[in-house]
């Protein structure tokens, strides 16, 4: 089978980080390699990654002072050798132990996919689920027109990448001019020229939580759409324009009641 190399950056994450290390030990066909960029933590994060290192092939890079969450992303990225990898944020995790087999088998079988991607199941601190973000489609999709939509309602729809083909990342990585938006943007390069895939089953569970660092990204995120669209080629009339800011704003509209709702179930359950 080919090798598969699973990414976790991570910036104190005690809270979650054992669940997210767990749904891979407990993978039907394990990872080869765990890769995890502990960024200047000063909680209980290196303890567990410790404790962890019995269980899982695990390799930790301790940064000795705080870098940005990009250049922390493509810390990773950059040791990648194997030729399929995943970037797991410490507080998601896999939501099925076939989910890492799925993902190998789509690309073992079909060498031209760049990456798989799945529906998500949104849960909030406790692991209760939320909501289930379907994509409705599946097996190949056209990954330019992907991007393009993503434009267009302001809301990424690829989703997140359950495995990547390192040939296709190249020397692509997470672009430092977006906080919002730098998965989209990496999301859409990597599969510009090549099909992208995806499995209609939840197979990554996104967890959201009063942590989450986008929520302080909301405010910037109409501006950053607008030049992912110049960064991708589009044209951008005054109409769109418009229509793109009162998107972004009725969808930070929806996030923070989502927001809203996730406290409340985590209060309640």
């Amino acid at each position: 089978m080919t090798r598969v190399t699973i990414c976790i950056p991570v910036r104190n994450g005690d809270n979650y980080l054992e669940q997210a290390l767990a749904s891979i030990a407990m993978q039907t066909c394990p990872a080869d390699r765990v890769l995890v960029s502990d960024n200047a933590s000063t909680d209980r994060t290196a303890d567990i990654l410790e404790a962890w290192k019995q269980r899982l092939p695990l390799e930790v890079i301790r940064q000795p002072a705080l870098v940005s969450m990009v250049e922390n992303f493509n810390g990773l990225l950059d040791r990648v050798e194997d030729p399929f990898y995943m970037v797991l944020s410490h507080d998601d995790y896999l939501n099925a132990p076939d989910a890492i087999s799925s993902a190998r088998a789509v690309l073992e079988a079909n060498s031209d996919v760049s990456a798989v991607y799945c529906d998500l199941a949104y849960v909030g601190e406790k692991r209760r689920r939320l909501a289930t973000r379907r994509f409705h489609r599946t097996g190949r999709f056209d990954a330019d027109e992907a991007g393009r939509q993503s434009i267009f309602k302001t809301r990424n729809m690829f989703g997140i990448p359950l495995l990547v083909r390192r040939s296709a990342l190249g020397p692509h990585r997470y672009d430092p001019a977006f906080r919002y938006g730098p998965d989209l943007d990496l999301s859409w390069r990597i599969s510009r020229l090549q099909p992208a895939w995806h499995i209609p089953r939840a197979l990554i569970a996104n967890r959201y939580h009063a942590g989450n660092s986008t929520w302080g990204w909301l405010g910037g995120a109409a501006d950053e759409y607008l030049r992912l669209a110049s960064k991708h080629g589009m044209r951008i009339s005054p109409v769109l324009r418009a229509q793109i800011r009162l998107r972004c704003w009725s969808v930070g509209q929806q996030r923070r009641l989502f927001g809203a709702y996730e406290r409340l179930v985590s209060r309640l359950g």
